[in-house]
């Protein structure tokens, strides 16, 4: 993991499997640490080149803008947009600047692969059960999503056969439904290390001196 101090931005990464709740945990961490912070939120599925676009998504994003904006530097990419009609899968969308901010939040399924580790200050998993995984997704995605989701979570299996990323985050959070009790201990994390202008990893205060 990287060590974070208050001179450069503080990296999040969200994982976990299709329907684990990382956009909602995302939504929740953006809404409240935007009131005293700036906040950019960065979404894995905008990587994602259609339902077979797994590991392209993943490289992507790990090369040509996780470590841009872990230095302070914009990052200019193109978009996947889903419900393009150039195939069933969508096609190319907007390219997007995104712009450093004091609070960078990552969210999707390979966030917390082995080369984002060094980039992120504090990885968190989130582990549901595969069939509440299921119904939700489907509840938010429908057929749309209906016919993918084997192929799909074949993707998400083969990538953690190769990379156990839960063995490495620094909160893994549990749950078979929303819970708010995971989001204020989320939360409490990240406004830690935001107060304190120092990692996880890191006992001593960032502003302290030998003097």
């Amino acid at each position: 993991m990287s060590r974070y101090s208050a001179a450069r931005p503080l990296i999040i990464g969200i994982d976990g499997r299709s329907g684990s709740g990382k956009t909602v945990l995302s939504k929740v961490l953006a809404e409240t640490l935007s009131v005293d912070h700036e906040v950019t939120v960065v979404r894995l599925e905008d990587f994602y080149r259609g339902w077979d676009g797994l590991a392209a998504g993943i490289e992507k994003f790990s090369h040509d803008v996780l470590p841009a904006l872990a230095e302070g530097e914009t990052a200019t990419y193109q978009t996947w947009d889903w419900h393009a009609s150039d195939t069933p899968q969508g096609g190319p969308g907007p390219v997007v600047i995104t712009q450093p901010s004091e609070v960078i939040i990552c969210e999707g399924v390979g966030v917390g692969a082995r080369p984002n580790r060094e980039y992120l200050d504090v990885l968190i998993w989130l582990r549901v059960p595969d069939k509440v995984r299921h119904k939700r997704a489907m509840g938010r995605d429908g057929d749309t999503y209906r016919a993918h989701w084997d192929r799909w979570a074949a993707q998400e299996r083969a990538m953690l056969d190769q990379d156990q990323i839960y063995d490495a985050a620094d909160l893994v959070l549990v749950a078979d439904e929303p819970d708010e009790r995971h989001h204020i201990s989320a939360l409490a994390v990240v406004q830690a290390m935001l107060a304190t202008g120092r990692s996880l990893e890191d006992p001593t205060p960032a502003d302290q001196s030998d003097a």
